[in-house]
């Protein structure tokens, strides 16, 4: 095969198309999860429930709504996201309007002044996270095109991309509406995402916003990696508040999935709890030198999916899903939250936290006062008791 073959062979492939890691999954790691994000939001019904769930290739239609809901990226794709930012970069102060792959009248808009930029996907595949970067990027006046979701094969995704709009609205100063009518619709100026117009105006133009190019291109790196982290959308969140200087009017974050936590002295510093965080918001880590260990959380990287609670032995960890927007970006991230020396278990010689006058870990002493029972996951037991 010629070089020329294996380039347009590559060109071919659609890098849209939904692709499902199974082991990335929330559900394959923890058989308590109650999950749903994926099948609940699919408007075609390509996903179903399962543990985990499973993805039906061929009724897919790359909507890529799922994306932005999965909370550890679990479903892959590429998305029109890094190629809005760079539109961003072309735009002075024009008013835009996003329409998705499949509104019927694209050229026409709002208003002559406005520019209609046109993605491959549904809005709702966008995501709270990406429009917050594109109004950290300058565009104050943002538009959701949903006039056309009523005949659409993906109406049902109408009330999500309302749900970003309003969400996006109350975390800075960007003016985003999403409208479902439009009276009198006019021509104007339409851009296909992946390619806007380049006129001698705008290289030079660009050449004056290369500050802006990089904030872009930063912004989004990093947000398909394959490590253990949350998923696309909440690291893009991260990302643009991270560079917004806009007052938030975010109190509560708790429909956002946030979370914080706190771990009691009934710690045995196991370090199940940080080997079971699927985004790496827990971390454990042990001094083997010094025997000592700590525990550190990131509460921007929680995702509230309980894992560590439903994995700690000593029931030592308490999550808290209604954190204040301070509480999460007000402190300088990992926060210590347990740390001290490591003695061995007097029985089985596995490391465990020193506390006074206990010689045994938790499943040792547990073994010592129940001879014949066994340890029933904590979420079993609340099952069995409501």
């Amino acid at each position: 095969m010629s070089l020329l073959d294996a380039a347009e062979r590559f060109a071919s492939i659609d890098r849209s198309q939904i692709l499902l890691d199974p082991k990335h999954c929330l559900h394959a790691q923890d058989q308590h999860s109650a999950c749903a994000a994926c099948f609940d939001i699919c408007p075609v019904e390509a996903i179903t429930a399962g543990k985990p769930p499973a993805l039906d290739s061929e009724k897919c239609e790359s909507c890529l709504a799922c994306l932005t809901v999965c909370p550890v990226g679990a479903f892959r794709a590429d998305d029109d996201v890094a190629d809005l930012l760079n539109c961003a970069t072309h735009i002075e102060d024009q008013p835009v309007e996003l329409l998705c792959g499949l509104h019927p009248h694209p050229e026409t808009g709002m208003s002559a002044e406005t520019i209609g930029i046109q993605i491959h996907g549904c809005l709702a595949g966008l995501g709270t996270g990406a429009l917050l970067t594109l109004s950290a990027l300058g565009l104050k006046r943002l538009t959701l095109r949903a006039d056309s979701c009523s005949s659409c094969k993906w109406h049902s995704l109408h009330s999500e991309i309302h749900l970003q709009a309003e969400r996006t609205s109350r975390f800075g100063n960007v003016a985003i509406t999403c409208v479902d009518e439009i009276a009198a619709p006019v021509e104007r100026p339409l851009w296909a995402s992946k390619n806007p117009p380049l006129s001698r105006r705008d290289l030079f133009r660009m050449m004056a916003k290369q500050g802006q190019v990089a904030l872009a291109r930063a912004m989004e790196n990093g947000v398909t990696a394959s490590k253990r982290q949350p998923g696309r959308d909440r690291l893009r969140l991260l990302s643009a508040v991270s560079h917004s200087t806009a007052p938030t009017l975010i109190t509560n974050l708790r429909e956002f999935g946030f979370a914080t936590l706190t771990i009691s002295n009934a710690c045995t510093a196991c370090g199940t709890c940080g080997r079971a965080c699927p985004t790496e918001a827990l971390r454990f880590e042990k001094n083997d030198e010094a025997l000592t260990y700590s525990l550190t959380f990131s509460a921007q990287n929680c995702i509230g999916c309980d894992l560590c609670e439903h994995v700690c032995l000593p029931d030592a960890i308490t999550l808290n899903h209604e954190p204040t927007f301070e509480e999460v970006f007000s402190v300088k991230e990992p926060v210590v939250m347990e740390s001290g020396s490591l003695v061995r278990c007097e029985r089985c010689k596995s490391w465990m936290a020193a506390r006074e006058s206990v010689k045994l870990c938790s499943l040792c002493e547990y073994r010592r006062t129940h001879p014949f029972g066994s340890i029933l996951p904590k979420k079993v037991i609340r099952k069995s008791q409501s």
